[in-house]
């Protein structure tokens, strides 16, 4: 038929705890096992061996994964998010992440950045209350007044530290929409206790790799905003993840980690096909220097990310990207 399904592993080994060799590895394995099979053969394959599969190197069975359902989709000529439901959004608006740096540089950053429109700044907490303090102070010093945050703390905080970054934010005048995985990821007896200890909305990052995780977040009594990532979960386990969330109440974020365009673009279609998310986090292909693809909804330099157009993912690899 001539069609080609496109997919991406990229390894973050301080979460996904695997690396470029390993996912190598993990995908050429998996894609001996696919050699012969149909497409959904593949797919259900995969889908009933995915932990032992993913044992070495989720990434590379998940970029796997997304190589597959976009060659489903193309083979139906549909654009691949039709495939995750009927909301048929075209597209959504996406916040920037700010990396933690020193104030004299968040001037600089923003004036990169902040043409391309985005309302709501990521904002990455170190843990550390003194640095963190003069870094937001700059920040509301230098970006517009309407906008935004999300204090994101990766793992880093206490909830005694927590609450103290909250409370220095407030002074400010932030408007913190919500704080995101302030806690190390298996500590829900402190992610109870933050809970009821502030109003500002706690998002779940790396305590949610899968539904039953939660599950068990939700038997709790809690219900915090979850952020979905593919290359943590796998396609079908977030959609199971996002089924779990609806169900139980709890707000979604779709979001990445070091992806490219590839990727990012499979999110943005999720995103669009399910219609479930109320927040966007598919940033970061706007810090790559070099393109994978030859137009995406990145390469605009704009916050607000049209689905591409055609079918399956609607993006088309370099020359230079595919010889790589």
């Amino acid at each position: 038929m001539g069609l080609r399904g496109l997919g991406e592993c990229a390894p973050f080994p301080s979460l996904t705890y695997d690396d470029i060799n390993s996912a190598k590895a993990a995908a050429a394995a998996l894609l001996d096992q696919c050699i012969g099979l149909s497409v959904d053969a593949a797919i259900k394959l995969l889908d009933r061996h995915f932990k032992e599969l993913s044992a070495n190197s989720i990434t590379g069975v998940v970029g796997v994964e997304c190589a597959l359902w976009d060659l489903r989709s193309q083979m139906l000529s549909q654009p691949l998010a039709q495939l995750f439901g009927n909301a048929g959004l075209k597209g959504l608006s996406t916040d920037i992440t700010m990396p933690i740096m020193l104030p004299k540089n968040i001037a600089p950053f923003w004036q990169l950045y902040g043409p391309y429109g985005f309302k709501t700044i990521k904002v990455k907490i170190s843990g550390n209350i003194a640095s963190d303090s003069d870094m937001l102070a700059e920040l509301v010093r230098v970006a517009p007044s309407a906008t935004t945050y999300i204090l994101d703390c990766n793992q880093g905080c206490s909830v005694s530290s927590t609450i103290e970054i909250l409370e220095i934010a407030q002074r400010l005048g932030m408007k913190v929409i919500f704080c995101e995985q302030p806690l190390p990821e298996r500590d829900l007896a402190g992610l109870g206790r933050l809970t009821r200890l502030t109003d500002v909305p706690i998002c779940v990052d790396e305590t949610v790799r899968s539904a039953n995780d939660l599950t068990e977040i939700l038997s709790l009594g809690l219900k915090p905003i979850v952020n979905i990532k593919i290359m943590k979960s796998g396609v079908a386990e977030a959609l199971k993840i996002i089924n779990v969330a609806i169900s139980g109440g709890c707000p979604l974020m779709i979001g990445g980690m070091l992806e490219s365009e590839i990727a990012m673009g499979f999110s943005l279609h999720i995103a669009c096909g399910t219609g479930a998310f109320s927040y966007a986090d598919l940033d970061t292909p706007f810090f790559f220097t070099n393109r994978l693809t030859g137009d995406s909804p990145w390469h605009k330099n704009s916050a607000q990310l049209s689905l591409p157009r055609g079918n399956g993912l609607g993006l088309a690899l370099t020359p230079f990207a595919a010889y790589k």
